[in-house]
């Protein structure tokens, strides 16, 4: 009975140190999830405004079929793919739920574009057809994206692309988010453009061939932070599942505990007054 005490009390106590580490874990990403929320916001209006700029530039007049190698749809069938995960777990499904939709939707043999660990591990032992890696990436800095938009784009001109697309974790709220496609290239525009008479300097063309690849850059980069949003948020969500599920263990060893602590005082109780009676 003694041993069984011991074991439910050690028990316990590395449940409620577990408990106080993902109890930090939750804190940690939750001040890490208002941060990159902040973040997102703020560059959503930048990412429109780019819209903005690329809706206008296409609304101007053009001479004849459209020529541009950014909007015309390719004659060759070899889609590409920006794939974003973690470099890390503890997120709950978040990559799993990613990874599922990757499975579903993509072939082994197109050419995937992998940013984050956790995914370039699990493409890889899958046999996808990675062709570039981008690990350990904590932060989209300037210089790695610019390095992205070159590997992408070089391809893409020289016509071994027939399109790029960023697989990502849509962020929804706190609770909610889902794993989808966004298409780059070749430029879709919903709905029908009315031509204006803007003049475009030193032409439509070459306004375009600048402008297009800013915009690229700025979607990947809105892609990237939705998806390092929704990361935090579900590491945050799963930190929380984690302590609620500590606490019914904790409230169970409790009660165990105690019931076997009541069972060795009645026990020693017992003894006790069987001895005196044998006395007598």
């Amino acid at each position: 009975m003694a041993g069984q005490i011991s074991m439910i009390k050690r028990q316990l106590k590395s449940v409620q140190s577990t408990q106080k580490l993902t109890n930090a874990m939750a804190l940690v990403a939750t001040a890490k999830l208002q941060k990159q929320k902040n973040k997102m916001i703020e560059n959503n209006e930048y990412a429109d405004i780019y819209h903005t700029f690329l809706l206008a530039a296409l609304s101007a007049k053009r001479e004849g079929e459209e020529t541009n190698l950014y909007l015309k749809p390719s004659t060759i069938d070899n889609p590409a793919h920006i794939i974003i995960t973690s470099n890390s777990g503890l997120c709950g499904s978040y990559n799993q739920d990613l990874l599922k939709y990757v499975e579903k939707h993509i072939s082994k043999d197109e050419p995937i574009f992998a940013i984050g660990t956790y995914g370039i591990k699990w493409l890889k032992a899958n046999n996808y057809m990675v062709i570039k890696e981008y690990n350990e990436w904590q932060d989209l800095e300037p210089a790695k994206i610019n390095q992205l938009i070159t590997d992408l784009l070089i391809l893409y001109q020289n016509d071994m692309l027939s399109s790029i697309d960023v697989i990502y974790t849509q962020y929804v709220n706190a609770l909610t988010f889902l794993p989808t496609t966004f298409h780059l290239l070749p430029i879709k525009i919903s709905g029908e453009l009315i031509e204006t008479e803007m003049l475009l300097e030193p032409s439509r063309e070459e306004v375009l061939n600048q402008l297009i690849p800013m915009y690229v850059s700025s979607q990947i980069y809105s892609t990237f932070l939705q998806a390092k949003t929704s990361e935090h948020a579900a590491r945050r969500s799963a930190m929380d599942n984690a302590n609620k599920n500590a606490d019914d263990l904790i409230n169970e060893l409790e009660l165990t505990y105690n019931q076997a602590r009541q069972a060795a005082i009645t026990q020693e109780m017992n003894e006790i007054t069987a001895g005196t009676v044998n006395s007598k």
